[in-house]
């Protein structure tokens, strides 16, 4: 029996993805979205492989059944001890990856799936918090680093 390897697989784009430049932790950050925008990000820790290291992201999830919407506030970095799956001479490395590595300089991102939303009045909404200096919608249709935001 042969095996075949996918080569390319294309992820569906239903989803607005929104750069945040902020200075305040995650959960600060969250907070002050639930209040600004109504919703309830609650937090969770996510872990994905990135080249042969084990990541752990901050994320927040909110769930919205009455305008079928998911909405994932995360950092871009992960920081600290990460362990690394080929032997080396040091079992943990003190590091930073980027969960988006072509978007080094964004410091947490919001992915919304579904649902329909005024741009201008969300990414408003999001300025108006103390604390962010800028947000915008990102564009990662050429990225490879997209495949990373499958959380799912």
């Amino acid at each position: 029996m042969a095996l075949r390897k996918l080569k390319h697989i294309e992820i569906e784009e239903d989803f607005k993805l929104i750069g945040i430049h902020c200075q305040l932790e995650g959960y600060k950050l969250a907070f002050n979205l639930n209040k600004s925008l109504n919703i309830s990000l609650e937090h969770f820790d996510y872990s994905i492989n990135i080249n042969k290291f084990k990541c752990v992201f901050e994320m927040f999830k909110h769930v919205s059944e009455t305008y079928n919407t998911k909405i994932y506030l995360f950092s871009n970095k992960s920081f600290g001890n990460i362990q690394s799956f080929e032997p080396n001479l040091f079992e943990k490395i003190d590091s930073k990856i980027y969960l988006i590595e072509e978007k080094k300089n964004i410091d947490f991102f919001m992915k919304i799936e579904g649902g329909s939303f005024n741009n201008d009045s969300l990414l408003n909404k999001i300025n108006n918090i103390p604390m962010v200096q800028s947000c915008y919608l990102v564009n990662l249709k050429r990225q490879k680093s997209k495949y990373n935001l499958i959380f799912e």
